[in-house]
């Protein structure tokens, strides 16, 4: 069973297992999003325009030409693809097959890249896959706990960062900062979509302006909560539901996609409060355990 050492529940290799697959199984949903989306390298349609910015890891693939190359290829473009959603299964079966998991690793960091330069805009939703898979690159159990612990530390620092960021530029006492994100991000989506229902309730909520406005300081201020997150796990529970409710506002209000940052909630839940009870059931229904 999981150990708690200093209020930090040690996973077994029984419960990092079940872990592994839960999260190769959410990145396999991810990538058949992309898929969906028409996202993946193959669907690229040859870009031309890159944007590498002041980025060290960026110049360095475009100047290997990696991006170049793979995308200016339809078949060799469509075999990375079928390679990246090849290793994502392989991982999902085979959890414990490290060389799975660093070729998957390998392979969607230049997703990511690649995705990214030649969108011509950095998102960081991506990121949270391409990290969560690194914690299981280790074979050493308590290697892994601690390489857990830190992904809930980059998220709970993701989510401080941005509140301080607009705590210090000073953006939350613009009385209609809430309202000038929405009238920026949907008016495209109001001119090109003007009958649908969502469009409708958008112009409702723009003679709200007291609503909205109202909704933004509520963002900042859950924020600021994940500050909790650097001194004590025990509201963990709170902050993950936090964690999901964020996406959905910054999707609804600026129509920014974070969902694929969620994966990185999974490090907020207890995940021995979930599987040991079910462990200690199955070996009781197998004779392995005695009852008192």
């Amino acid at each position: 069973m999981g150990k708690a050492i200093a209020h930090i529940i040690f996973y077994t290799p029984w419960e990092r297992k079940r872990i592994a697959r839960l999260v190769f199984a959410l990145t396999l949903a991810s990538l058949v999003w992309s898929f969906f989306s028409n996202t993946l390298l193959h669907q690229l349609q040859r870009p031309v325009i890159k944007y590498p910015y002041v980025d060290l890891s960026y110049w360095v693939m475009h100047f290997l030409h990696l991006p170049e190359i793979i995308t200016g290829s339809f078949w060799l473009a469509c075999l990375f693809d079928l390679a990246l959603f090849a290793f994502c299964i392989l991982c999902y079966v085979y959890p414990e097959k490290r060389w799975c998991i660093w070729s998957f690793i390998a392979l969607y960091f230049v997703y990511f890249i690649t995705f990214n330069t030649f969108g011509a805009h950095h998102t960081n939703h991506k990121i949270g896959f391409l990290l969560i898979a690194i914690p299981f690159t280790v074979s050493n159990y308590k290697s892994f706990n601690y390489l857990w612990q830190g992904l809930r530390y980059f998220l709970v620092f993701a989510y401080t960062d941005a509140f301080l960021w607009k705590f210090f530029r000073l953006s939350w006492l613009h009385p209609n900062q809430g309202m000038l994100i929405v009238k920026k991000n949907q008016a495209a989506y109001l001119y090109l979509e003007p009958d649908t229902m969502l469009a409708g309730l958008y112009r409702w909520l723009l003679l709200q302006p007291a609503l909205v406005n109202g909704a933004y300081i509520a963002g900042v201020i859950m924020e600021g909560l994940f500050i909790i997150g650097f001194f004590t796990r025990k509201y963990d529970k709170f902050l993950l539901i936090l964690s999901i409710l964020m996406p959905v506002g910054f999707w609804f209000t600026a129509d920014a996609y974070f969902f694929e940052l969620l994966i990185l909630s999974l490090t907020l839940v207890n995940f021995h409060a979930i599987y040991a009870p079910r462990r200690f059931s199955n070996n009781l229904k197998r004779g392995a355990l005695t009852p008192v």
